[in-house]
């Protein structure tokens, strides 16, 4: 396999555990990381041991070792770096969700069009394991016609400022968290005629986060053209860590999948340890720690998945291309619509 040189925008979150699953993939190599935080940056390179480091994002794009661009920094930044990779010579991966502004993830597809590179939009939950195994069970007909399905994925909310003003997020959870089984179940289905949203209101109106300038908890109804119904959903009022699950009724049976605590290791500790699973409160008494998130939520098959496409000449899965995610965009952008109009938003 040809080894790919990558360039990571971002040395907090997102950016760490990109670089942790990039390194147990073969063929990868991490050359470049840039952030505008000089100390964070400077941690991020002796942690990781990556050679080059730069403040500006441009100067990664000019850097004509780095061939991919990934980009792990707040959604309000995804659209423009994206952009400005592409029209570098890039090839680009991108975290959710494409873009803030419907307007912003269309000039990214144009752009992707017209620079002939590689976009990205890195949906891990396309590729977790077990609903990748979910997938081949609902396909080889083990529960017949799907008929209702339903994901979510919440938690405590985030401490995050970026997470939590309209401007650097662009909402609130559900473009932050029900993005993902948005983006998985248009994945199976693809795009449905109509979308129904609720939400709570943001600020003061919110259920339990009133410094969250966009909703707390969101819920938005898909209905296709067999009349068939998916309900996503994200939320920031969940304690006891991220709570990631999937289920789907078929006409002959059912699929439900636990993605975080569906794990056959149990813990009971009087003190506690160090980490158990994404934003837990704690970890003392009972818990379930995750086994291997990285591998477990999809993100290491995801970025094998990309490596592949660019060095083989792979088929980009469905949910992972530029125009995939404008359009998962536009179910966020109509389930927001919808709450806001109080009706139901046709496509």
């Amino acid at each position: 396999m040809k080894e790919l040189n990558i360039g990571v925008v971002g040395a907090k979150f997102a950016g760490d555990f990109h670089v942790k699953t990039w390194k147990r993939i073969t063929g990868a190599r991490i050359v470049a990381v840039a952030d505008i935080d000089n100390a964070a940056r400077k941690e991020f390179i002796e942690q990781h041991g990556i050679p080059k480091g730069y403040e500006d994002y441009r100067k990664l794009i000019e850097d004509p070792e780095v061939e991919v661009v990934d980009i792990c920094v707040p959604n309000f930044l995804h659209a423009e770096i994206a952009i400005a990779a592409l029209e570098g010579g890039k090839h680009v991966i991108s975290e959710k969700p494409m873009a803030t502004r419907l307007e912003d993830a269309e000039k990214i597809v144009e752009t992707q069009i017209k620079t002939g590179r590689k976009y990205f939009y890195a949906e891990d939950w396309i590729f977790a394991p077990a609903l990748r195994r979910a997938e081949g069970i609902l396909k080889e007909g083990g529960i017949g016609k799907p008929l209702y399905s339903r994901g979510k994925e919440s938690h405590g909310g985030s401490h995050s400022p970026f997470a939590q003003k309209l401007k650097f997020c662009g909402g609130g959870s559900m473009i932050h968290l029900g993005v993902h089984p948005t983006g998985f179940f248009y994945h199976l289905f693809g795009m449905p005629v109509s979308v129904t949203g609720s939400c709570s209101g943001g600020g003061n109106r919110n259920l339990n986060h009133p410094e969250f300038e966009g909703e707390d908890w969101a819920l938005g109804i898909l209905t296709y053209q067999d009349e068939t119904r998916v309900v996503v959903e994200g939320n920031y009022v969940t304690r006891g860590g991220m709570d990631d699950t999937v289920e789907i009724y078929g006409s002959e049976g059912l699929i439900k999948v636990d993605l975080t605590f569906g794990n056959p290791l149990s813990v009971f500790s009087a003190k506690g340890y160090s980490y158990a699973v994404e934003k837990a409160d704690f970890t003392m008494g009972w818990t379930r720690p995750a086994v291997d998130e990285h591998l477990s939520l999809g993100y290491k098959d995801e970025l094998e998945h990309f490596l592949r496409c660019i060095t083989e000449g792979v088929e980009q899965e469905k949910g992972t291309r530029a125009e995939d995610g404008y359009d998962i965009l536009r179910i966020i952008d109509a389930i927001y619509r919808s709450n806001r109009e109080g009706k139901r938003i046709t496509f």
